[in-house]
């Protein structure tokens, strides 16, 4: 099925992207090869016959995966890097928004960090284990753990933002010195994962910036390319301790041992929404993905209806009377498919794909690419790139609500604020080839 994945994904690409630069079309192609990769990855597992499908290949699913995911990378075909250049030093109140981000996201991680070192600290799986008591202990703190924990929500604000401060070359736009405390800061996200003893922190924190650079690479100087990717390179380093301590911990002493859990990590989805496309799966009807959302439904509506805590007993004894694991990786629409049936997954799946159509290409009638609006296409777009584990989005529904509701105090700041200090005096930098 991995081969047939990515032969699909090849004949994508010369049906559709044959002839777009890659670094002038950086979403559609990010999202491309990191599919491409995972049926790499997923033939490979095939072929060592280490992790074995519960179930008989499904061709039918893996063609169905493959469909969703080519059209959800067509809705960001259109994004050009080079309408980035229209928001450099046109930015309304752009200290004020790095400032809100900076203090925020450092204060996060000075309250994060003691519990992200007691989790490393000791028998790290033993530590897991003991997660509730931890809960417990930051919950206890109330409105401090709540309102650090949405801060660094926001940790792929402070990422563009640091780029954008890198892109001009020269003048008072760029600062080299508050592009360093923004990327910084949004390591606040790694740490705030880390304080449960996770690691996927570490790699959603890695993609995201990889995302980042990816949009913005056109517009840094080779110097700064350089500069970056060095810097890239040590702080991945750095955040694979962390990663590598927990891993080990949790799969040292499974089958097949930790080495084989990386590749499970990335490869085995295929596998297991082919599994899960021969089960009886039981609909949760929003409540798996959307459950904030459906609770606000709801209670609106006067309505008495099932909370996810309420059902996950029930819907985790069915999938395991099938002798399939619920919880494991099958992307994002996988978790679409569990929630709405087929039909509803492929409908939500091209509803997100036009709406990033639409992001990518509706300003170009009305002006100018904006920074709220950039924000949001970078924010949809984690969906799909994220999503090549799970719906990432369906934990508490949280770093929905934040983002969207910092992107919307952004448009109006941007609608209602002062005019960017260079907007009507600088022109917008030229892009690199």
């Amino acid at each position: 099925m991995g081969l047939l994945f990515a032969c699909g994904l090849l004949v994508f690409y010369a049906a559709f992207m044959r002839r777009r630069p890659a670094s002038s079309y950086p979403l559609i192609t990010l999202l491309w090869w990191q599919y491409l990769a995972l049926g790499g990855s997923a033939a490979l597992i095939a072929l060592s016959g280490v992790l074995q499908p519960v179930y008989a290949p499904n061709y039918l699913a893996a063609l169905f995966l493959l469909t969703c995911v080519a059209i959800s990378a067509l809705g960001f075909r259109d994004f050009r890097s080079h309408d980035v250049a229209q928001l450099i030093g046109r930015i309304s109140g752009q200290r004020a928004i790095e400032n809100v981000l900076i203090c925020s996201q450092l204060l996060a991680i000075g309250f994060f960090a003691p519990f992200a070192i007691d989790s490393l600290t000791g028998d790290v799986h033993q530590n897991r284990l003991l997660l509730d008591d931890k809960m417990e202990v930051m919950g206890s703190y109330g409105l401090i753990n709540t309102a650090a924990g949405a801060a660094t929500q926001l940790f792929s604000s402070s990422l563009v933002m640091a780029f954008i401060r890198l892109a001009p070359r020269q003048g008072r736009q760029r600062s080299v010195a508050r592009a360093v405390v923004l990327v910084l800061s949004s390591l606040s996200y790694v740490v705030y994962i880390l304080a449960y003893v996770g690691r996927d922190g570490v790699v959603y924190w890695l993609m995201t910036a990889a995302m980042v650079l990816a949009v913005f690479w056109i517009h840094l100087t080779r110097a700064d390319r350089m500069r970056i990717v060095g810097a890239g390179a040590l702080i991945s380093a750095l955040l694979l301790v962390p990663f590598l301590a927990i891993t080990i911990a949790r799969f040292l002493d499974t089958e097949h041992g930790a080495a084989w859990s990386f590749l499970e990590y990335f490869g085995a989805q295929i596998h297991h929404f082919s599994d899960y496309s021969s089960i009886d799966r039981p609909l949760t009807l929003g409540v798996l993905n959307f459950p904030m959302f459906i609770g606000v439904a709801c209670s609106t509506a006067g309505l008495q209806c099932e909370s996810w805590p309420d059902i996950k007993e029930l819907i985790f004894s069915l999938y395991l009377a099938q002798d399939k694991e619920p919880w494991l990786f099958g992307t994002f629409v996988s978790d679409f498919v569990a929630d709405f049936g087929y039909l509803g997954a492929f409908v939500l799946v091209c509803g997100l794909a036009l709406l990033s159509h639409r992001l990518c290409t509706g300003y170009r009638r009305q002006g100018r690419l904006t920074l709220a609006r950039l924000l949001l296409i970078l924010f949809v777009f984690l969906i799909p790139f994220w999503g090549v584990f799970y719906f990432r989005f369906s934990i508490a529904n949280g770093f929905i609500v934040v983002n969207l509701l910092f992107i919307g105090l952004v448009a109006l700041l941007q609608k209602w604020g002062p005019a960017g200090s260079s907007a009507s005096s600088a022109k917008a930098p030229r892009s690199l080839a």
